[in-house]
């Protein structure tokens, strides 16, 4: 009886090889829903997806519609240790480093939704 293999494997004269596609795991978190469960999501870094460093992950998030484009502006990523990262690290580094390959170690995309109307004029006065 032959095993059963991952979508992935790779039978190759009788030798069994799993082709590894690099995924990153990313959570979410917003400021104004912070006692709420976090949502995680796994994006596949393969050849199609052109992402070389965090702005192409930011970008590609955006694109694809899994955050409003009207809050790029007050987004960032975090290591799950929560120190903001700078957009310029590369995706290939940080998979290096073990960031974002588990979702234990998923990068945080922070959303800091403004409090516009914490505040009435009054109070303010």
């Amino acid at each position: 009886m032959f095993p059963v293999l991952p979508s992935a494997a790779l039978v190759d004269t009788g030798v069994v090889s799993v082709h590894h596609i690099p995924e990153l795991w990313i959570t979410y978190h917003q400021a104004s829903r912070a006692q709420k469960l976090v949502t995680a999501q796994l994006i596949e870094i393969g050849d199609g997806t052109q992402l070389f460093d965090l702005e192409d992950v930011l970008d590609h998030i955006f694109q694809q519609g899994f955050v409003d484009p009207k809050w790029r502006s007050v987004v960032w990523l975090e290591d799950c240790d929560s120190v903001r990262l700078k957009t310029s690290h590369t995706v290939k580094g940080l998979l290096a480093h073990g960031a974002g390959t588990t979702p234990e170690s998923a990068l945080r995309l922070v959303i800091c939704i403004p409090f516009f109307g914490l505040f009435s004029r009054r109070a303010v006065r």
